[in-house]
């Protein structure tokens, strides 16, 4: 089975590994670009890139991280958040990939990770074959996809596949 880990957002990740021999599949930064709006860039998610992303590595499940805006972002920025992490759990629900959602203080607690740093690590001590992925502090958002898709990985396989929102 090949779950794929969303931590999404402009500085987020895409990952997707195989269950049965937990190795990473592929995992690649929110493929985002700017777009000249006024008179500053807004970043927007490449969905053409989730899709092929999608279509190349074949996730039979994918996890999402549900996330909102923080205390500290402005207006502007936590729409260009909602806007991105939109467009893609949009473009994952177009490909027909079911989605379930999880809080981060749920994975986090559930694999003891406290902080990006101690993610990266964790990722490395799960897929040292993969450590290349993670080895520099900006990597900290493949780290977390990646371990969104593991906490995913532990889970009971349900028949259904409805969000916690439902």
């Amino acid at each position: 089975m090949r779950i794929m880990g969303v931590d999404p957002g402009g500085s987020g990740a895409l990952s997707c590994i195989e269950t049965s021999t937990m190795v990473v599949i592929d995992c690649i930064d929110m493929p985002v670009f700017l777009v000249q709006r006024g008179k500053s860039d807004k970043p927007r998610l490449n969905t053409a890139e989730v899709i092929d992303f999608i279509c190349r590595n074949h996730p039979t499940e994918c996890w999402f991280e549900l996330v909102g805006g923080q205390e500290h972002d402005g207006p502007s920025r936590a729409f260009n958040f909602g806007r991105i992490t939109g467009a893609c759990e949009a473009s994952i629900a177009a490909a027909k990939i079911p989605i379930r959602w999880v809080a981060p203080h749920v994975w986090k607690k559930a694999l003891t990770i406290r902080g990006k740093d101690a993610a990266r690590a964790e990722a490395v001590n799960f897929f040292p074959n993969s450590a290349e992925l993670f080895k520099l502090k900006k990597n900290d958002g493949r780290a977390e996809a990646t371990l969104i898709a593991v906490y995913g990985a532990r889970q009971p396989r349900l028949a259904n596949m409805r969000s916690v929102l439902d």
